[in-house]
Protein backbone atom coordinates (compact mmCIF):
# COMPACT_ATOMS: atom_id res chain seq x y z
CA UNK A 1 0.00 0.00 0.00
CA UNK A 2 1.56 3.49 -0.79
CA UNK A 3 1.16 6.44 0.82
CA UNK A 4 -1.81 8.04 -0.83
CA UNK A 5 -3.72 4.50 -0.35
CA UNK A 6 -3.56 4.70 3.21
CA UNK A 7 -4.50 8.07 3.52
CA UNK A 8 -8.12 6.94 1.06
CA UNK A 9 -8.24 3.94 3.69
CA UNK A 10 -8.55 6.50 6.59
CA UNK A 11 -10.66 8.96 4.90
CA UNK A 12 -12.91 5.71 5.00
CA UNK A 13 -13.48 6.21 8.59
CA UNK A 14 -13.81 9.76 8.95
CA UNK A 15 -10.26 10.60 9.69
CA UNK A 16 -9.06 13.40 7.64
CA UNK A 17 -5.62 12.87 5.52
CA UNK A 18 -2.69 13.77 7.50
CA UNK A 19 -0.94 15.49 4.80
CA UNK A 20 -2.91 18.54 5.02
CA UNK A 21 -2.30 19.00 8.38
CA UNK A 22 0.95 17.86 8.00
CA UNK A 23 1.35 20.46 5.35
CA UNK A 24 0.12 23.46 8.06
CA UNK A 25 2.33 22.53 10.41
CA UNK A 26 5.01 23.23 8.44
CA UNK A 27 4.17 26.83 8.46
CA UNK A 28 2.99 27.32 11.57
CA UNK A 29 5.28 25.19 13.64
CA UNK A 30 8.64 25.92 11.97
CA UNK A 31 11.15 28.25 13.58
CA UNK A 32 13.59 29.59 10.75
CA UNK A 33 13.73 29.15 7.34
CA UNK A 34 15.97 25.95 7.45
CA UNK A 35 13.51 24.14 10.25
CA UNK A 36 10.70 24.63 7.41
CA UNK A 37 13.32 22.66 5.18
CA UNK A 38 13.87 20.05 8.12
CA UNK A 39 10.52 19.20 8.90
CA UNK A 40 9.44 19.18 5.23
CA UNK A 41 11.61 16.19 3.78
CA UNK A 42 10.86 14.26 7.82
CA UNK A 43 6.99 15.04 6.73
CA UNK A 44 7.56 13.57 3.21
CA UNK A 45 9.37 10.28 4.16
CA UNK A 46 7.16 9.52 6.89
CA UNK A 47 3.94 10.05 4.40
CA UNK A 48 5.12 8.25 1.01
CA UNK A 49 7.26 5.88 3.24
CA UNK A 50 10.50 6.31 1.16
CA UNK A 51 13.93 5.68 1.51
CA UNK A 52 15.00 9.01 1.46
CA UNK A 53 14.17 12.50 1.16
CA UNK A 54 15.75 15.53 -0.17
CA UNK A 55 15.29 19.59 -0.67
CA UNK A 56 17.31 21.06 -3.19
CA UNK A 57 17.38 25.31 -3.41
CA UNK A 58 18.24 26.61 -6.88
CA UNK A 59 20.67 28.90 -6.90
CA UNK A 60 19.91 31.08 -10.06
CA UNK A 61 22.95 33.31 -9.53
CA UNK A 62 25.28 29.88 -9.99
CA UNK A 63 22.57 28.05 -12.11
CA UNK A 64 23.00 25.31 -9.83
CA UNK A 65 21.11 23.25 -6.66
CA UNK A 66 22.66 22.79 -3.28
CA UNK A 67 21.67 20.56 -1.42
CA UNK A 68 20.17 22.18 2.00
CA UNK A 69 17.77 19.58 4.02
CA UNK A 70 17.83 15.60 3.77
CA UNK A 71 16.19 12.79 5.40
CA UNK A 72 16.25 8.77 5.35
CA UNK A 73 19.22 6.83 4.15
CA UNK A 74 22.66 8.58 3.43
CA UNK A 75 21.31 11.95 4.64
CA UNK A 76 23.94 13.54 6.21
CA UNK A 77 26.21 12.45 2.75
CA UNK A 78 23.61 14.48 0.48
CA UNK A 79 23.79 17.62 2.98
CA UNK A 80 25.66 20.86 1.51
CA UNK A 81 26.12 18.74 -2.43
CA UNK A 82 25.94 21.20 -5.24
CA UNK A 83 24.90 19.88 -8.00
CA UNK A 84 25.58 21.86 -11.58
CA UNK A 85 23.33 21.75 -14.26
CA UNK A 86 22.59 18.13 -16.14
CA UNK A 87 23.49 16.89 -12.49
CA UNK A 88 20.58 15.27 -10.54
CA UNK A 89 16.53 14.21 -12.15
CA UNK A 90 15.95 17.82 -9.57
CA UNK A 91 17.00 19.43 -13.00
CA UNK A 92 14.33 18.08 -14.87
CA UNK A 93 12.06 19.26 -12.23
CA UNK A 94 13.29 22.79 -12.23
CA UNK A 95 13.53 23.34 -15.65
CA UNK A 96 9.69 21.91 -16.27
CA UNK A 97 8.19 23.40 -13.10
CA UNK A 98 5.65 20.33 -12.98
CA UNK A 99 6.26 17.32 -10.42
CA UNK A 100 8.29 14.43 -11.80
CA UNK A 101 7.28 10.33 -11.17
CA UNK A 102 9.94 7.64 -13.05
CA UNK A 103 9.60 3.91 -12.32
CA UNK A 104 13.09 3.47 -12.75
CA UNK A 105 14.92 6.23 -11.73
CA UNK A 106 18.37 4.14 -12.47
CA UNK A 107 17.56 4.32 -16.77
CA UNK A 108 17.73 8.23 -16.40
CA UNK A 109 21.32 9.25 -17.11
CA UNK A 110 21.60 12.22 -15.06
CA UNK A 111 20.32 10.21 -11.67
CA UNK A 112 22.77 10.68 -8.40
CA UNK A 113 23.17 8.38 -6.14
CA UNK A 114 24.05 9.65 -3.02
CA UNK A 115 25.52 6.28 -1.47
CA UNK A 116 27.62 5.97 -5.18
CA UNK A 117 25.79 3.13 -6.27
CA UNK A 118 23.17 3.51 -8.98
CA UNK A 119 20.50 0.31 -9.04
CA UNK A 120 16.68 0.08 -9.41
CA UNK A 121 14.02 3.11 -7.60
CA UNK A 122 11.41 5.15 -8.13
CA UNK A 123 11.64 8.88 -7.69
CA UNK A 124 9.26 11.42 -7.06
CA UNK A 125 10.48 15.15 -7.05
CA UNK A 126 7.93 18.10 -6.92
CA UNK A 127 8.37 21.87 -7.28
CA UNK A 128 8.27 23.98 -4.15
CA UNK A 129 7.10 27.72 -5.23
CA UNK A 130 6.66 31.33 -3.62
CA UNK A 131 3.42 32.12 -3.39
CA UNK A 132 3.82 34.40 -6.85
CA UNK A 133 4.85 31.08 -8.65
CA UNK A 134 8.37 31.26 -8.73
CA UNK A 135 10.60 28.04 -8.69
CA UNK A 136 12.63 27.59 -5.34
CA UNK A 137 13.34 24.95 -5.14
CA UNK A 138 12.84 20.74 -5.34
CA UNK A 139 11.24 18.34 -2.63
CA UNK A 140 11.90 14.93 -3.73
CA UNK A 141 11.50 11.54 -2.08
CA UNK A 142 13.10 8.10 -4.02
CA UNK A 143 12.86 4.29 -2.81
CA UNK A 144 16.53 3.39 -3.11
CA UNK A 145 17.13 0.44 -1.37
CA UNK A 146 13.35 0.35 -0.25
CA UNK A 147 10.50 -2.19 -2.02
CA UNK A 148 8.28 0.82 -0.99
CA UNK A 149 6.24 2.32 -4.52
CA UNK A 150 5.50 5.94 -5.40
CA UNK A 151 1.82 6.74 -7.10
CA UNK A 152 0.19 9.72 -8.05
CA UNK A 153 -1.11 10.33 -4.27
CA UNK A 154 1.99 10.99 -3.31
CA UNK A 155 2.72 13.45 -5.68
CA UNK A 156 -0.23 15.01 -4.41
CA UNK A 157 0.71 15.02 -0.71
CA UNK A 158 4.48 16.22 -1.78
CA UNK A 159 2.84 18.92 -4.18
CA UNK A 160 1.09 19.91 -0.66
CA UNK A 161 3.84 19.61 1.70
CA UNK A 162 6.15 21.57 -1.11
CA UNK A 163 3.42 24.29 -1.70
CA UNK A 164 3.31 24.67 2.33
CA UNK A 165 7.51 24.68 2.51
CA UNK A 166 7.43 27.94 -0.20
CA UNK A 167 5.19 29.96 1.87
CA UNK A 168 6.73 29.30 5.12
CA UNK A 169 10.41 29.77 3.71
CA UNK A 170 8.97 33.17 1.65
CA UNK A 171 7.77 34.40 5.13
CA UNK A 172 11.05 33.19 7.07
CA UNK A 173 13.54 34.55 4.39
CA UNK A 174 10.96 37.77 4.34
CA UNK A 175 11.75 37.65 8.47
CA UNK A 176 15.26 37.32 8.12
CA UNK A 177 15.87 40.27 5.38
CA UNK A 178 13.77 42.45 7.85
CA UNK A 179 15.74 41.67 10.85
CA UNK A 180 18.82 41.76 8.78
CA UNK A 181 18.32 45.06 7.84
CA UNK A 182 17.48 46.25 11.17
CA UNK A 183 20.61 45.26 12.50
CA UNK A 184 22.40 46.71 9.52
CA UNK A 185 20.80 49.97 9.88
CA UNK A 186 21.68 49.48 13.70
CA UNK A 187 25.41 48.96 12.92
CA UNK A 188 26.01 51.54 10.48
CA UNK A 189 24.38 54.90 13.02
CA UNK A 190 27.07 53.03 15.46
CA UNK A 191 29.77 52.86 12.08
CA UNK A 192 29.35 56.29 11.64
CA UNK A 193 29.36 57.89 15.25
CA UNK A 194 32.55 55.45 15.47
CA UNK A 195 34.31 57.15 12.26
CA UNK A 196 33.27 60.60 13.54
CA UNK A 197 35.22 59.85 16.61
CA UNK A 198 38.40 58.78 13.96
CA UNK A 199 40.96 61.04 12.03
CA UNK A 200 43.69 59.11 10.72
CA UNK A 201 43.13 56.64 7.72
CA UNK A 202 44.21 53.54 8.72
CA UNK A 203 41.62 53.64 11.77
CA UNK A 204 38.72 54.27 9.86
CA UNK A 205 39.32 51.77 7.50
CA UNK A 206 40.02 49.02 9.77
CA UNK A 207 36.45 50.17 11.87
CA UNK A 208 34.14 50.18 8.76
CA UNK A 209 35.81 46.54 8.23
CA UNK A 210 35.33 44.98 11.05
CA UNK A 211 31.54 46.45 11.23
CA UNK A 212 31.63 44.55 7.64
CA UNK A 213 32.64 41.61 8.96
CA UNK A 214 30.34 41.59 11.66
CA UNK A 215 27.51 42.05 9.27
CA UNK A 216 28.26 40.11 6.48
CA UNK A 217 29.30 36.66 7.83
CA UNK A 218 32.34 36.55 5.03
CA UNK A 219 35.71 35.79 6.61
CA UNK A 220 37.63 38.49 5.00
CA UNK A 221 37.12 42.49 4.54
CA UNK A 222 40.05 44.39 2.97
CA UNK A 223 40.86 47.65 0.74
CA UNK A 224 43.16 47.31 -1.69
CA UNK A 225 44.50 50.85 -3.28
CA UNK A 226 46.07 51.87 -6.65
CA UNK A 227 49.17 53.99 -6.87
CA UNK A 228 49.89 56.95 -9.30
CA UNK A 229 51.42 54.01 -11.66
CA UNK A 230 48.26 52.06 -11.50
CA UNK A 231 50.14 49.42 -9.77
CA UNK A 232 47.43 47.94 -6.54
CA UNK A 233 48.60 46.84 -3.43
CA UNK A 234 46.93 45.96 -0.17
CA UNK A 235 46.39 48.38 2.06
CA UNK A 236 44.26 47.13 5.23
CA UNK A 237 42.63 43.72 5.52
CA UNK A 238 40.62 42.09 8.91
CA UNK A 239 40.01 38.78 9.27
CA UNK A 240 41.22 35.74 11.43
CA UNK A 241 45.48 35.08 11.35
CA UNK A 242 45.32 32.26 8.84
CA UNK A 243 43.04 33.96 6.49
CA UNK A 244 45.06 37.43 6.87
CA UNK A 245 48.49 35.55 5.61
CA UNK A 246 46.54 33.98 2.44
CA UNK A 247 45.45 37.00 1.45
CA UNK A 248 48.92 39.19 2.18
CA UNK A 249 50.61 36.20 0.19
CA UNK A 250 48.88 36.94 -2.69
CA UNK A 251 48.11 40.74 -2.52
CA UNK A 252 50.53 42.79 -0.25
CA UNK A 253 53.10 43.37 -2.92
CA UNK A 254 52.46 45.97 -5.69
CA UNK A 255 51.27 44.03 -8.56
CA UNK A 256 49.14 44.55 -11.93
CA UNK A 257 45.27 44.29 -10.71
CA UNK A 258 43.54 41.61 -12.29
CA UNK A 259 40.75 39.26 -10.91
CA UNK A 260 38.04 40.55 -9.25
CA UNK A 261 40.07 43.62 -8.04
CA UNK A 262 40.91 44.45 -11.75
CA UNK A 263 37.61 43.80 -12.62
CA UNK A 264 36.37 46.55 -10.39
CA UNK A 265 38.96 48.99 -11.35
CA UNK A 266 38.41 48.75 -14.73
CA UNK A 267 34.84 49.32 -14.77
CA UNK A 268 34.10 51.15 -11.78
CA UNK A 269 31.83 48.80 -11.25
CA UNK A 270 30.63 46.72 -8.10
CA UNK A 271 30.77 43.01 -8.77
CA UNK A 272 29.77 40.01 -7.12
CA UNK A 273 31.41 36.33 -7.43
CA UNK A 274 29.10 33.51 -5.90
CA UNK A 275 31.76 30.85 -7.13
CA UNK A 276 34.88 32.20 -7.15
CA UNK A 277 36.36 29.08 -8.64
CA UNK A 278 34.30 28.58 -11.05
CA UNK A 279 34.58 32.01 -12.59
CA UNK A 280 36.50 32.42 -15.86
CA UNK A 281 37.99 35.91 -14.24
CA UNK A 282 39.43 34.39 -11.49
CA UNK A 283 43.83 34.28 -10.87
CA UNK A 284 45.27 31.34 -11.25
CA UNK A 285 47.11 32.07 -7.73
CA UNK A 286 44.09 32.64 -5.33
CA UNK A 287 42.95 28.91 -4.41
CA UNK A 288 41.49 29.13 -1.34
CA UNK A 289 38.83 31.99 -1.42
CA UNK A 290 35.23 30.76 -2.81
CA UNK A 291 33.29 33.85 -2.64
CA UNK A 292 34.12 37.57 -3.60
CA UNK A 293 32.71 40.79 -3.85
CA UNK A 294 34.02 43.91 -4.28
CA UNK A 295 33.05 47.92 -4.70
CA UNK A 296 34.85 51.33 -5.98
CA UNK A 297 36.53 53.20 -3.52
CA UNK A 298 36.53 56.99 -4.38
CA UNK A 299 38.35 60.02 -3.73
CA UNK A 300 36.94 63.36 -4.93
CA UNK A 301 35.00 61.13 -8.41
CA UNK A 302 37.63 59.08 -8.97
CA UNK A 303 37.99 55.32 -8.08
CA UNK A 304 41.62 55.14 -6.28
CA UNK A 305 41.20 51.64 -4.70
CA UNK A 306 38.52 48.49 -4.09
CA UNK A 307 36.80 47.11 -0.96
CA UNK A 308 36.11 43.72 -1.03
CA UNK A 309 34.52 41.10 1.20
CA UNK A 310 35.84 37.25 0.72
CA UNK A 311 34.81 33.85 1.79
CA UNK A 312 37.06 31.51 2.45
CA UNK A 313 35.37 28.31 3.95
CA UNK A 314 32.12 27.44 0.84
CA UNK A 315 31.00 29.51 -2.05
CA UNK A 316 28.32 31.93 -0.12
CA UNK A 317 24.98 32.83 -0.92
CA UNK A 318 25.31 36.76 -1.91
CA UNK A 319 22.01 38.30 -1.21
CA UNK A 320 21.47 41.86 -3.35
CA UNK A 321 21.50 43.54 0.18
CA UNK A 322 24.89 42.74 0.84
CA UNK A 323 25.82 44.42 -1.91
CA UNK A 324 24.35 47.24 -1.09
CA UNK A 325 25.90 47.23 2.94
CA UNK A 326 29.43 47.19 1.10
CA UNK A 327 28.47 49.96 -1.19
CA UNK A 328 27.14 51.85 1.37
CA UNK A 329 30.12 50.87 3.82
CA UNK A 330 32.58 52.04 1.20
CA UNK A 331 30.25 55.09 1.13
CA UNK A 332 31.09 55.74 4.41
CA UNK A 333 35.09 55.03 4.67
CA UNK A 334 35.07 57.67 1.11
CA UNK A 335 32.93 60.07 3.41
CA UNK A 336 35.76 59.90 6.41
CA UNK A 337 38.87 59.63 4.08
CA UNK A 338 37.28 62.80 2.78
CA UNK A 339 36.79 64.13 6.33
CA UNK A 340 40.62 63.50 7.42
CA UNK A 341 42.40 64.61 4.20
CA UNK A 342 40.69 67.64 5.00
CA UNK A 343 41.51 68.06 8.60
CA UNK A 344 45.13 66.55 7.50
CA UNK A 345 45.19 70.01 5.25
CA UNK A 346 44.00 71.88 8.00
CA UNK A 347 46.34 70.86 10.39
CA UNK A 348 49.28 71.15 8.12
CA UNK A 349 48.04 74.45 6.93
CA UNK A 350 47.66 75.79 10.78
CA UNK A 351 51.51 73.76 11.18
CA UNK A 352 52.78 75.97 8.25
CA UNK A 353 51.39 79.28 9.83
CA UNK A 354 53.03 78.25 13.72
CA UNK A 355 56.56 77.56 11.82
CA UNK A 356 56.33 81.08 9.83
CA UNK A 357 55.15 82.57 13.08
CA UNK A 358 58.39 80.88 14.88
CA UNK A 359 60.25 82.48 11.99
CA UNK A 360 59.22 85.44 12.23
CA UNK A 361 60.10 86.12 15.79
CA UNK A 362 63.22 84.58 14.93
CA UNK A 363 63.81 87.60 12.96
CA UNK A 364 62.54 90.12 15.20
CA UNK A 365 65.08 88.88 18.43
CA UNK A 366 68.21 88.93 15.81
CA UNK A 367 68.74 85.53 15.93
CA UNK A 368 70.71 83.23 13.76
CA UNK A 369 69.07 82.85 10.80
CA UNK A 370 67.27 79.03 10.83
CA UNK A 371 66.86 78.78 14.93
CA UNK A 372 63.55 77.75 14.59
CA UNK A 373 63.91 75.11 12.51
CA UNK A 374 67.36 73.96 13.98
CA UNK A 375 66.01 73.67 17.71
CA UNK A 376 62.59 71.45 16.53
CA UNK A 377 64.70 68.98 14.91
CA UNK A 378 67.24 69.04 17.61
CA UNK A 379 63.97 69.31 20.65
CA UNK A 380 61.97 66.39 17.82
CA UNK A 381 65.18 64.22 18.17
CA UNK A 382 65.36 64.15 22.30
CA UNK A 383 62.21 63.38 22.18
CA UNK A 384 61.97 60.53 20.85
CA UNK A 385 65.11 59.27 21.97
CA UNK A 386 63.51 60.05 25.48
CA UNK A 387 60.65 57.90 24.53
CA UNK A 388 57.83 60.37 24.10
CA UNK A 389 54.33 59.95 21.96
CA UNK A 390 53.38 61.09 19.07
CA UNK A 391 51.18 63.86 20.58
CA UNK A 392 53.93 64.37 23.38
CA UNK A 393 55.98 64.64 20.16
CA UNK A 394 53.65 67.23 18.25
CA UNK A 395 53.32 69.38 21.33
CA UNK A 396 56.81 69.45 21.47
CA UNK A 397 57.29 71.28 18.07
CA UNK A 398 54.53 73.68 18.75
CA UNK A 399 56.32 74.33 21.63
CA UNK A 400 59.36 74.99 19.60
CA UNK A 401 57.70 77.25 16.98
CA UNK A 402 55.84 79.22 19.49
CA UNK A 403 58.55 79.51 22.55
CA UNK A 404 59.53 83.36 22.53
CA UNK A 405 55.97 84.46 20.95
CA UNK A 406 55.49 87.16 24.24
CA UNK A 407 58.47 88.98 22.63
CA UNK A 408 56.09 90.76 19.97
CA UNK A 409 55.38 92.51 23.22
CA UNK A 410 59.30 93.42 23.75
CA UNK A 411 60.72 96.66 22.27
CA UNK A 412 63.38 95.85 19.46
CA UNK A 413 65.62 98.16 21.43
CA UNK A 414 66.09 95.34 24.21
CA UNK A 415 65.96 92.64 21.85
CA UNK A 416 68.71 94.18 19.44
CA UNK A 417 70.95 95.46 22.17
CA UNK A 418 74.68 94.86 21.74
CA UNK A 419 75.60 95.29 25.74
CA UNK A 420 74.04 94.25 28.89
CA UNK A 421 71.06 94.59 30.23
CA UNK A 422 70.01 96.68 33.28
CA UNK A 423 67.58 95.13 36.14
CA UNK A 424 64.69 96.90 34.58
CA UNK A 425 65.38 95.67 30.97
CA UNK A 426 65.87 92.14 32.14
CA UNK A 427 62.80 92.55 33.72
CA UNK A 428 60.70 93.72 30.94
CA UNK A 429 62.65 90.98 28.90
CA UNK A 430 61.53 88.00 30.86
CA UNK A 431 58.01 89.43 31.29
CA UNK A 432 58.00 87.33 27.14
CA UNK A 433 57.15 84.00 28.87
CA UNK A 434 54.48 85.06 30.92
CA UNK A 435 53.43 87.49 27.77
CA UNK A 436 52.88 84.69 25.27
CA UNK A 437 51.31 81.98 27.88
CA UNK A 438 48.41 84.72 28.32
CA UNK A 439 48.52 85.39 24.63
CA UNK A 440 47.90 81.54 23.76
CA UNK A 441 45.56 80.96 26.76
CA UNK A 442 42.40 81.89 24.96
CA UNK A 443 43.19 79.53 21.63
CA UNK A 444 41.55 76.17 22.46
CA UNK A 445 43.40 74.58 19.82
CA UNK A 446 46.65 75.00 21.46
CA UNK A 447 47.25 72.01 24.14
CA UNK A 448 47.93 73.22 27.77
CA UNK A 449 51.09 71.46 27.42
CA UNK A 450 52.37 73.99 24.17
CA UNK A 451 51.50 76.91 26.85
CA UNK A 452 54.01 74.91 29.28
CA UNK A 453 56.83 75.19 27.03
CA UNK A 454 56.03 79.00 26.36
CA UNK A 455 56.07 79.63 30.35
CA UNK A 456 58.77 77.26 31.51
CA UNK A 457 61.37 77.04 29.13
CA UNK A 458 63.56 79.51 31.25
CA UNK A 459 62.82 77.90 34.90
CA UNK A 460 66.45 76.19 36.16
CA UNK A 461 66.31 72.94 37.85
CA UNK A 462 67.55 74.46 40.60
CA UNK A 463 64.84 76.46 41.41
CA UNK A 464 66.33 79.61 40.35
CA UNK A 465 64.80 80.51 36.74
CA UNK A 466 61.70 82.59 36.10
CA UNK A 467 59.03 83.17 35.87
CA UNK A 468 57.59 80.55 38.63
CA UNK A 469 60.44 79.76 40.12
CA UNK A 470 59.65 75.60 40.09
CA UNK A 471 62.49 73.64 40.23
CA UNK A 472 63.00 69.85 39.76
CA UNK A 473 60.06 67.44 38.05
CA UNK A 474 57.70 70.83 38.73
CA UNK A 475 59.15 71.66 35.47
CA UNK A 476 57.13 70.31 32.81
CA UNK A 477 58.88 67.94 30.88
CA UNK A 478 58.29 69.31 27.65
CA UNK A 479 59.85 72.92 28.89
CA UNK A 480 62.75 70.84 30.26
CA UNK A 481 63.93 68.87 27.03
CA UNK A 482 63.02 72.16 25.01
CA UNK A 483 65.25 74.44 27.41
CA UNK A 484 68.44 72.04 26.74
CA UNK A 485 68.06 72.06 22.69
CA UNK A 486 67.12 76.00 23.21
CA UNK A 487 70.36 77.06 25.43
CA UNK A 488 72.89 74.72 23.24
CA UNK A 489 71.91 76.35 19.77
CA UNK A 490 71.81 79.77 21.61
CA UNK A 491 75.41 78.87 22.56
CA UNK A 492 76.98 77.60 19.49
CA UNK A 493 74.90 80.88 17.46
CA UNK A 494 76.18 84.33 17.21
CA UNK A 495 73.88 86.91 18.76
CA UNK A 496 74.12 90.96 18.95
CA UNK A 497 75.37 90.79 22.27
CA UNK A 498 78.45 87.68 21.69
CA UNK A 499 80.31 85.85 19.58
CA UNK A 500 79.08 82.10 18.50
CA UNK A 501 80.67 79.11 21.08
CA UNK A 502 82.47 75.89 19.28
CA UNK A 503 80.47 72.92 19.22
CA UNK A 504 82.96 71.14 22.24
CA UNK A 505 82.40 74.51 24.71
CA UNK A 506 78.55 74.67 24.48
CA UNK A 507 79.04 71.07 25.21
CA UNK A 508 81.24 70.97 27.71
CA UNK A 509 78.90 73.72 29.52
CA UNK A 510 75.86 71.70 29.62
CA UNK A 511 77.79 68.73 31.29
CA UNK A 512 78.38 71.55 34.04
CA UNK A 513 75.00 73.06 33.87
CA UNK A 514 73.60 69.59 34.22
CA UNK A 515 71.65 69.37 37.86
CA UNK A 516 71.86 72.88 38.33
CA UNK A 517 70.03 74.29 35.56
CA UNK A 518 68.94 71.50 33.30
CA UNK A 519 67.38 68.19 33.82
CA UNK A 520 70.74 65.58 34.19
CA UNK A 521 69.11 62.72 32.54
CA UNK A 522 68.01 65.19 29.75
CA UNK A 523 71.61 66.52 29.29
CA UNK A 524 73.03 63.20 29.10
CA UNK A 525 70.54 61.70 26.47
CA UNK A 526 71.32 64.84 24.64
CA UNK A 527 74.94 64.82 24.77
CA UNK A 528 74.62 61.45 23.84
CA UNK A 529 72.87 62.32 20.50
CA UNK A 530 75.26 64.68 19.68
CA UNK A 531 78.45 62.25 20.10
CA UNK A 532 76.46 59.68 17.79
CA UNK A 533 76.09 62.69 15.13
CA UNK A 534 79.40 64.85 15.38
CA UNK A 535 79.32 67.98 13.50
CA UNK A 536 75.71 68.23 13.63
CA UNK A 537 73.30 68.85 15.96
CA UNK A 538 70.44 65.55 16.20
Amino acid sequence: MTGGEANRALQRFGVLPKPALQAQAVVLLAQSAQDVFQRCVELALSITRASSSLITLYRPEEDLLELVAAAGRHSEQALGRRLPRGQGLAWRVVDSGEPLLLERADSAPEAVYVSGRRHPAMYLGVPILDPDGALLGVLSADTSDSPERLGPDDAQAMLLLGQAAGVAYTRWRALDVAQRSARQFERLAQLSAELEGQTQPEPIVRCALRALLELSGFTAAGVVTVDRQGQARLSVLEGDADTQARVEDVLAEPHHPSGLIGLVLGSGRPQVVPDYQNWPGRRPDVTRVRSALGVPLRRAGQTVGVVFLLHMQRPAEIPRDLQTLLETVSARIEQALERSAHLEHLEQTREAALRALGRVLESRDGETFGHTDRVTRAALALGQALGLNETQLQQLRWGAYLHDLGKVGVGDHLLRKPGPLSPEERQAIERHVVLGDQMLRDETFVPREVREIVRSHHERWDGGGYPDGLCGEQIPLLARIFSVVDVYDALISERPYKRAWTPDAARAWLREAAGTQFDPQIVATFLRLLAESPGAQP
